[in-house]
């Protein structure tokens, strides 16, 4: 089924991830879509694949990222696309200068969306805010988001294959791919 789909994002980035989760190329449409204002990823990913479904008129994936800082009480979630836009990376770990609790939590909400029938997977990882970015890999906020199995390191400082069996974003894919595969 994942042949026929078509996975709307702007992310280079987020495409070459998810195929590399999925082991199979995905079609890709950029579609500037409206973005509901909420903290819960699950409704801001539901309501980007009901309206990319609709201007498509085919089966469409969504993929939406949430970084909740515990001291914070889960701010900036969903919003942390519009952080990295405005101050970048490195604003995340000067956000927690003073507070003790450095901890976060990676959430990913991936969405397969017909016209009226949706699969869900959603994957999140507990870990930490690095004080200051670390590494070259990955992407976004890859720099200062340490995983709690990964050993103090953070995303950017692993391999692709090892962030991507275990990262918010390969869970989230490889609960959708099982949700798929049960129709």
């Amino acid at each position: 089924m994942l042949e026929a789909i078509v996975f709307v994002t702007s992310s280079d980035d987020k495409h070459r991830e998810a195929e590399a989760i999925l082991g199979v190329p995905l079609r890709r449409a950029k579609l500037d879509l409206e973005e509901p204002q909420s903290l819960d990823v699950i409704t801001v990913a539901r309501a980007k694949a009901m309206a990319a479904a609709a201007r498509l008129g085919c089966p469409v994936l969504v993929e939406d990222t949430s970084l909740e800082l515990a001291a914070l009480g889960g701010f900036p979630g969903p919003f942390i696309r519009w952080l990295l836009a405005s101050a970048g990376a490195a604003a995340i770990p000067r956000l927690l200068d003073g507070f003790p609790d450095r901890r976060a939590t990676a959430r990913c909400v991936a969405l397969v969306r017909d016209r009226d029938r949706e699969w869900l997977g959603v994957g999140a990882v507990s870990g930490t805010i690095a004080d200051a970015s670390r590494g070259e890999g990955g992407f976004g906020w890859d720099v200062v988001f340490a995983p709690d199995w990964g050993g103090g390191r953070t995303f950017a400082e692993m391999s692709p294959a090892e962030k991507n069996a275990r990262s918010h974003r390969g869970l989230a894919f490889s609960a959708l791919r099982r949700e798929l595969e049960r129709g």
